[in-house]
């Protein structure tokens, strides 16, 4: 349903049961705002098929689109960022306790045995290529929303020369002029006035939330959830995830990498299940 709010036009709906948000500062540039964001996340679905085939190939090199190739290199780069605190290989380990697939499901099934080590190094992407060990199915969730909520953005404010914010789930970006006060977004408990950059909350209490990749567990933090603001979509779910999956060293570890964004962190224990 679209709706006035302000100086601002949204349209707000649900897609695989996660909301969908689309603002814009000039109320001509809504429809295609919309209709490109529809059209990213019909291609998360046809990536799906391609990373179950290159789960499949056991290492060969399979050949991978633009659209792929981008979200693999994005979940690659914020791996090394984190120093593999945000792992898309940590899905086996979700794979071997639940099922219950994401946004961007995860390709294959799980291994028998042993819950394989979170290997993000193992991933090989060259060019147009991507090769995946057998037993490490790669997931791309964590970063994979922010990635498609920052190039939508991005590309209508680009040719339009409105502002735009686009929200996937709970990753959000904004590119162009801001209207007056900011764009409103929820962080954690509050609502924040967000003018440029972008916004992610990582959570270790919803399904499919983060895993620590050295256990396959839900990690000990003293953050229930935590969401940040930074410059980058993208860097701020790496900063947000991260700083759950180092448990109780994520304080720290998001303190010397904060640099000019905010965290909001919410209080509370997780207790890590055992994996399996």
């Amino acid at each position: 349903m679209d709706r006035e709010p302000g100086h601002t036009w949204e349209s707000r709906w649900t897609h695989r049961g996660r909301p969908m948000r689309v603002a814009v500062t000039d109320r001509h540039v809504l429809p295609a705002a919309r209709r490109e964001l529809t059209l990213l996340l019909a291609g998360l679905r046809r990536g799906d098929a391609t990373l179950a085939r290159a789960l499949r190939a056991a290492g060969r090199p399979v050949p991978v689109g633009p659209r792929l190739r981008d979200l693999v290199g994005v979940a690659l780069g914020a791996a090394e960022a984190s120093d593999g605190a945000v792992d898309p290989t940590v899905e086996a380990a979700r794979l071997r306790r639940r099922r219950t697939p994401g946004l961007l499901p995860v390709c294959g099934g799980a291994a028998a045995g042993p819950v394989p080590v979170a290997n993000w190094r193992a991933v090989t992407l060259a060019g147009d290529l991507l090769a995946l060990p057998p037993t490490l199915p790669l997931g791309l969730a964590a970063t994979a929303t922010a990635q498609l909520a920052r190039r939508c953005a991005q590309r209508i404010s680009a040719r339009t020369g409105a502002g735009v914010l686009v929200g996937v789930g709970n990753r959000v970006a904004v590119a162009g002029p801001a209207p007056p006060g900011g764009w409103p977004v929820a962080a954690g408990d509050r609502v924040v006035a967000l003018t440029a950059g972008g916004l992610a909350t990582a959570d270790v209490r919803v399904d499919g939330g983060v895993l620590d990749p050295r256990t396959g567990a839900a990690p000990v933090s003293p953050w229930a959830s935590v969401t940040v603001v930074a410059p980058d979509a993208v860097r701020a779910a790496m900063l947000a995830v991260g700083a759950l999956a180092n448990g109780p060293h994520g304080p720290d570890w998001l303190a010397a990498r904060i640099g000019d964004g905010v965290a909001y962190p919410t209080p509370g224990r997780a207790v890590a299940p055992a994996p399996g």
